[in-house]
């Protein structure tokens, strides 16, 4: 059991409290119970998510890159598409209010 001075505990009973915590998990006593080793699985598996990570990670930073170097006129473009796309499914959804019949 780790022993912690009083004059560290001055912080109220957070400080206290946290200390307390600190001290009992650097405690040398639990350690000696562990035993040996053990392997805990395959390592196949969390190298594959390591490999989706970065794969992902540099999908990501391609995108930005990309997006960044876009001039003015294809941002526009690309703002007016959208602004098309959401009008016509406006117009989808009201021809279909009007079918139902809950105008």
């Amino acid at each position: 059991m780790t022993i912690i001075p009083s004059s560290f505990c001055s912080g109220g009973a957070f400080g206290t409290i946290a200390l307390a915590l600190i001290g009992s998990v650097l405690s040398s006593a639990d350690l000696v119970a562990q035993g040996l080793p053990v392997q805990n699985g395959p390592t196949v598996p969390i190298a594959l998510w390591w490999i989706g990570a970065f794969v992902l990670a540099l999908a990501i930073a391609y995108g930005i890159l990309r997006n960044r170097s876009r001039t003015r006129s294809e941002k526009a473009l690309t703002e007016q598409a959208t602004k098309n796309l959401y009008a016509e499914e406006a117009r989808e959804e009201e021809r279909d209010r009007v079918k139902s019949g809950s105008v």
